[in-house]
C-alpha cells in the first residue's frame, strides 16, 4: 500500500476530492488518470495513543478486507475518524467502510469478500 505524503498532495485531495461520511468515519477521494491507488488513514484525538489506534484500527480494515479488491484502482483515498472508533465493534467498522467505498465511485461494482 502506497501512502500518501506530501502537503501538496494533500491539499490537491481535499480542495478538488470528495467528501463522504458514514459513522465516525469520512473519506476523501480523487480518481487519477494514473499511477496506483494511494492512501492515507488519520486518527483525530488529542492523546497519541488514541490518534495511533484509531489509525491502525482503520489500516487493518482496510488492508484485509478491501485493499486486495481495490489495489489496482487509480484513486487517492483519506480515511479520517475522530475517538468513537476507538470502541466500536470491528465489524462495524468493516461496515462503515464498505458503505463509503459502495456510495462513492472507488468500489466501481466490485463485491468485497466476507467480514466474519
Amino acid at each position: 500500500m502506497e501512502t500518501i505524503t506530501s502537503s501538496k498532495d494533500f491539499k490537491h485531495i481535499f480542495k478538488n476530492g470528495k467528501k463522504i461520511d458514514c459513522g465516525p468515519i469520512r473519506l476523501w477521494y480523487l480518481e487519477k488518470k494514473v499511477a496506483k491507488m494511494r492512501i492515507c488513514f488519520i486518527g483525530r484525538s488529542k492523546k497519541a495513543v488514541y490518534r495511533n489506534r484509531i489509525r491502525r484500527r482503520l489500516k487493518e480494515g482496510f488492508r484485509v478486507y478491501f485493499y486486495p479488491f481495490l489495489c489496482d484502482s487509480t484513486y487517492d483515498l483519506i480515511l479520517m475518524s475522530d475517538e468513537r472508533l476507538i470502541n466500536a465493534d470491528f465489524r462495524e467498522i468493516i461496515r462503515w467502510m464498505r458503505e463509503l467505498l459502495e456510495k462513492s465511485s472507488v468500489a466501481n461494482g466490485a463485491v468485497f469478500g466476507s467480514e466474519n
